[in-house]
């Protein structure tokens, strides 16, 4: 047997947002290479990095963005690659998700790794257009191979983004436990490819249906069910794991509060958006395009999962003290609400996750944009006693907060109500009342912790965070200089955005003979530092964009997305 294909020009058109993305990664790196550094003979990246190399990033999210839109109006729809990769219109709604996940992500980053001084530039904005190529990779997949290869790139970039701050020991046990879970995660995903491949003889989506439709028996007695092979059954139920890990399902979401709250605050926001929508849309077409013959036997499993999802992501939120981790049970229960769509399937249930997610993408990038504001180079700054009386230092921060808590809560008319009522609308045209009911009384259960942040943020004084004493450090370290903020070598904790003096425990040392005398009592207030402040226009940016798009997704976008929506499910079907 002989296998003999020919790469067209129409099959790298099909990819062209891969590629443009992928060109702007190694660009990216050559461009690190040319910049000027910190100091002769330094290794490390110089200041001009923190703008050039961001800059670079956002062009190459928009050239691609750009590519997107072309295939839309142009595009024909058909798989490239042998059936490997789709460009039909489901594939390029999940682009536009990702891509405003990754640009509103790489606004947010700038500031954020000044303030950390964070100067390896190239490597972590490479990282980033990798990541959200495989993706686009995942998001188009039409085969299991291609649905394995984008996980693995998107999964290997962000093992290291996670652990980026090195300094930072919950960074590194971010990007540790995300390695090891998320390995585990991709051996349940591949074994259940490879009894997939051993019941049906392929890995296309198109030639798994057509086997299952093609292995029912011609005439069956009445009241029959037909059930899958028990191998496909096998098949079926590792997926559901190696998927379930993906999007943070429960029982399989153990580890995404500890990832969420040690990774660096941008990449937390992009990758709660971005590898939720890849995997969500892989899951849908492996599970309601390809195995939707034997949808009997799945159905149920999914349907418990999605029970699980909702409620459990709502209850464990309550009793969360860290707005971090609180976001992350919040995005475990908008998890569950998008598998309801799953579990529905069809036209009305793949245009609802692809709409609702679009939604998310824009209030969660916002909410966690705000965070990554907040949040000082010790990872703190976010917990609901630093956020207490937010309201009276930066007003401007807090009604950015509280709008996108809104908007994640349901209230209209916001994305967050638009999405939940198509996904709870669908839940009704699918015959799962069950589902519309559950999802809508967790649904009021879940606005009890975004109002208690908000109401924390309004109508609660404090002078200053909790957490604005910064970690001890020796006397010598610190340089105390009255308004030469910019020369003085000043440890602070302190939100970079904010202009007040943050006050820093200082314990001088005395010796007494051959021991060391430490004394707690002694303070000094230093002037805040101004590293990335020259840089807080671009998460500025990213987080007006973000409002804007909840704004206009839960108002205006409506009427027309969701139609597209349909289209792309209905051509995701095929």
């Amino acid at each position: 047997m002989t296998f003999t294909y020919t790469v067209t020009a129409a099959d790298w058109g099909a990819i062209a947002p891969e590629l443009v993305l992928a060109s702007m990664a190694l660009l990216i790196m050559l461009v690190d290479l040319l910049l000027p550094h910190a100091e002769p003979h330094s290794k490390e990246s110089g200041p001009a990095n923190f703008v050039v190399l961001p800059l670079l990033s956002v062009l190459g999210v928009l050239g691609a963005l750009v590519a997107t839109l072309v295939l839309f109006v142009v595009g024909n729809g058909a798989q490239a690659f042998n059936h490997m990769i789709g460009s039909d219109q489901g594939s390029l709604y999940g682009y536009l998700i990702i891509l405003v996940a990754s640009g509103l992500g790489l606004l947010l980053s700038p500031a954020y790794l000044k303030r950390l001084n964070l100067v390896h530039q190239g490597e972590y904005y490479a990282l980033f257009l990798l990541a959200t190529v495989g993706m686009l990779i995942m998001a188009a997949a039409t085969s299991f191979l291609t649905v394995f290869l984008g996980l693995e790139m998107l999964s290997l970039a962000l093992y290291i983004l996670c652990g980026f701050a090195a300094r930072r020991k919950t960074s590194q046990e971010a990007g540790m436990k995300y390695f090891l879970l998320s390995s585990f995660a991709s051996a349940f995903l591949l074994y259940g490819i490879a009894l997939t491949y051993g019941a049906t003889g392929n890995t296309s989506f198109t030639g798994i249906a057509t086997f299952l439709i093609h292995s029912f028996p011609a005439f069956v007695p009445p009241n029959f069910v037909y059930h899958a092979p028990t191998m496909l059954l096998i098949a079926m139920g590792l997926l559901a794991v190696g998927f379930s890990f993906k999007i943070s399902a429960i029982p399989f979401q153990a580890w995404t509060p500890d990832v969420y709250e040690g990774a660096p605050a941008p990449v937390t926001a992009f990758m709660s958006v971005g590898t939720k929508a890849a995997a969500l849309i892989a899951f849908a077409r492996v599970f309601d395009v390809a195995f939707i013959t034997v949808m009997r036997d799945w159905q149920p499993i999914i349907w418990a999962i999605a029970i699980l999802t909702i409620v459990g992501g709502n209850v464990l939120a309550l009793a969360q003290a860290n707005t971090k981790r609180l976001l992350a049970y919040s995005s475990i229960a908008h998890a569950g609400y998008l598998l309801i769509g799953v579990v529905v399937g069809g036209i009305y249930g793949l245009s609802a996750i692809l709409f609702y997610l679009l939604c998310y993408s824009f209030m969660n990038l916002g909410a966690f944009g705000v965070v990554s504001m907040l949040e000082r180079a010790d990872n703190t700054g976010s917990t609901v006693q630093d956020l207490r009386g937010l309201w009276y230092r930066q007003p401007v921060l807090a009604g950015f907060l509280a709008f996108f808590l809104f908007a994640l809560a349901g209230f209209p008319p916001m994305s967050g109500f638009a999405g939940k009522y198509a996904i709870f609308y669908a839940a009704l045209l699918g015959g799962h009342p069950e589902l519309l009911i559950i999802g809508v009384v967790a649904s009021v259960l879940g606005m009890y912790y975004y109002l208690r942040i908000i109401a924390t943020m309004f109508m609660e004084q404090q002078a200053a965070p909790s957490g604005s004493v910064a970690p001890v450090v020796p006397a010598p370290a610190v340089a105390v200089v009255a308004g030469k903020s910019n020369t003085a070598r000043a440890v602070t904790g302190g939100v970079s955005s904010g202009r007040a003096a943050t006050a820093v425990a200082v314990k001088p040392t005395a010796r007494v003979g051959s021991d060391v005398v430490r004394s707690s009592q002694a303070t000094e207030a230093i002037a805040p530092t101004d590293a990335g402040h020259d840089l807080n226009w671009m998460s500025w940016l990213s987080i007006g964009l973000a409002a804007l798009g909840t704004l206009a997704m839960g108002t205006i976008l409506p009427f027309w997305l969701v139609n597209v929506a349909q289209q792309a499910a209905q051509m995701m079907l095929k």
